[in-house]
């Protein structure tokens, strides 16, 4: 796998992230999880998981060990941070942990290109995404992308137990 940085069509600047992009990464986190779940799992929730998932050696400890891309939107010269997308292998598939943008920069193009660049490390796997049931950015994002519903899952977030649903998008020439 490259670690070259590329500018899609839409502008949109994709690399893999550097230990210094660290706090760049736990900001989009901070400011997605608040945007997007707040009002799904509850404010104190939210809040616990940030600190707990996205503390700032947690950050450090995902860019080491998993593939970690970052984008920047068109305008950006690539030192700043607007989405980040974290995935890895289990087993044979591969599973994308994390996938957030800036809640301003959403609908610019960078989760699109963050994902093409999660598919294309991963040749000939699938790729599974788990999605909060309820969640009205994640869903149709996934949907629109040709990923395909898969099973429910109860996870522990914040002190919570919530519903997610792990969608699916199957490498070319797989079935399910």
């Amino acid at each position: 796998m490259t670690d070259t940085t590329e500018r899609t069509a839409a502008g949109v600047l994709v690399r893999r992230a550097m230990p210094g992009d660290a706090a760049a990464i736990r900001e989009v986190a901070q400011a997605a999880w608040r945007a997007t779940y707040s009002d799904l799992i509850g404010v104190d929730a939210v809040e616990r998981f940030i600190a707990q998932a996205y503390a700032p050696e947690r950050v450090a400890r995902r860019i080491d060990r998993h593939d970690t891309f970052v984008a920047a939107g068109p305008d950006g010269d690539g030192s700043g941070v607007d989405a980040f997308a974290e995935s890895f292998v289990e087993d044979d598939p591969a599973h994308t942990a994390a996938f957030y943008a800036r809640p301003g920069a959403r609908g610019a193009g960078l989760g699109t290109a963050l994902l093409e660049r999660v598919v294309a490390a991963y040749p000939g796997l699938d790729i599974s995404a788990d999605v909060l049931v309820g969640n009205e950015l994640g869903e149709p994002f996934y949907v629109a992308r040709g990923f395909e519903p898969g099973e429910l899952l109860d996870e522990e977030i914040g002190g919570e137990t919530i519903r997610e649903r792990r969608w699916w998008l199957r490498a070319a020439g797989r079935g399910a």
